[in-house]
């Protein structure tokens, strides 16, 4: 494993690469709302050692940060794309990729197809959306963010209360899954806690608040037909975090979408349905590339 460090216009973006001695196309995963690069670490689909891999943080996720001037209203998805486009061209160069990404990982990569349609060979959205409008928790916490003063002490009180402590970090996926006995009998729960709880103790409030504040008032919806590359949705039926109809209206404005549904799961369908996953994954990853 390596790590690269970038300075891309006043934003510091954090990469992990892995099997970089691999001649085949790479593969670029991109993590979720509060989550780091350590999240793809643990627990990988085997598939994925045919392949060089990168883990690419969002901009402001520790330990990659925002430039200290950077205002909520500057956090768009033209500004995302862009960045990040930039981080894979210094990456691995102006080869195609294939895109996996989770939740607000799963936004910027269509995103970044959707602005750069021949960088991807294929998208994969886990629990995408369009548009950034949240329920359940994360629906407060958006709420809370854009509710003045009040709101945004009352976010960030919250912030820290969910990264107090590796028993509350652990405590938080059952704000996310719907089978939460999947998520907790996972084998690698503990080691995947123990690598992630320090980035995510370590997370910036304020560039969470940037986020959450923006996040409703930003849609990708008319740019999706943009997105030429094979695209496979991941959604749980039940996700009390990203509405299901998000993957649908996505699988309906991509031209080449392929979406699978996964019955009784919520934000987390790769661990709360792992075989399956690793099935559909691997199945779709061998076809593209």
């Amino acid at each position: 494993m390596s790590c690269h460090e970038m300075q891309i216009e006043g934003h510091k973006i954090v990469a992990l690469s892995f099997n970089k001695e691999r001649a085949t196309v790479p593969i670029i995963f991109i993590h979720g709302i509060t989550a780091s690069v350590n999240s793809w670490v643990i627990g990988q689909v085997p598939v994925f050692e045919k392949f060089p891999w990168l883990s690419l943080g969002l901009p402001g996720h520790y330990p990659a940060t925002f430039p200290p001037d950077l205002h909520a209203k500057d956090l768009t998805a033209e500004m995302m794309a862009r960045i990040l486009t930039t981080a894979i061209h210094k990456l691995v160069g102006e080869q195609p990729v294939i895109l996996i990404g989770h939740s607000t990982g799963a936004f910027a990569a269509l995103s970044i197809a959707a602005h750069t349609p021949d960088i991807a060979r294929g998208v994969c959205s886990m629990a995408g959306f369009a548009r950034g409008k949240w329920t359940g928790a994360l629906g407060i916490l958006q709420r809370l963010a854009r509710f003045g003063s009040i709101g945004r002490a009352m976010f960030k009180a919250s912030h820290k209360i969910l990264a107090s402590s590796r028993a509350m970090y652990k405590n938080a996926f059952k704000l996310y899954a719907v089978d939460r006995r999947a998520i907790y009998s996972q084998p690698g729960l503990k080691a995947f806690i123990n690598l992630n709880y320090p980035d995510r103790k370590h997370l910036d409030a304020n560039a969470m608040l940037h986020y959450f504040e923006r996040m409703p008032d930003i849609d990708i919806g008319h740019l999706l037909p943009r997105i030429t590359a094979p695209t496979l949705l991941l959604a749980g039926d039940s996700d009390p975090i990203v509405p299901p109809a998000q993957s649908r209206l996505i699988a309906a404005k991509v031209p080449n979408s392929e979406l699978v549904s996964f019955k009784g799961v919520g934000h987390l369908p790769a661990t709360e349905r792992t075989r399956e996953y690793h099935r559909i994954i691997t199945d779709w990853v061998e076809k593209i590339a």
